[in-house]
């Protein structure tokens, strides 16, 4: 069973499209059996301008730092959705907590 560590927001723009959108997200981070951490990123994202910009179900998070990172909808959006969506990144896995603040540094001080 994994052990939840922490959660932070932080704020970052979304690009689909050649569109820009600035939104917040929402970084979740679980330490595993083999002490690896996986940090799951989120973002709630408005479904008419996702729309608007061509969106179908994938688009970059830029993150506070600048770092890319694909997201997806689950499914095809259209007008039948919620009007906030969420999209979802590929979990990431650290091999440690040192190595999880480096590359998430929005977790700031994560208890070890």
């Amino acid at each position: 069973m994994s052990e939840h560590l922490q959660e932070a927001s932080s704020n970052g723009t979304l690009e689909v499209g050649g569109g820009q959108s600035n939104v917040g997200y929402k970084l979740v981070a679980t330490r595993e059996h083999d002490e690896a951490v996986r940090v799951r990123i989120s973002v709630m994202a408005p479904r008419d301008w996702l729309l608007k910009q061509g969106f179908k179900h994938d688009a970059t998070l830029v993150r506070k730092g600048g770092a890319r990172l694909p997201i997806i909808f689950d499914g095809t959006l259209d007008v039948g959705d919620n009007i906030s969506v969420e999209l979802d990144a590929s979990d990431t896995i650290c091999p440690s907590i040192d190595e999880a603040r480096k590359t998430f540094p929005e977790l700031g001080l994560m208890a070890g």
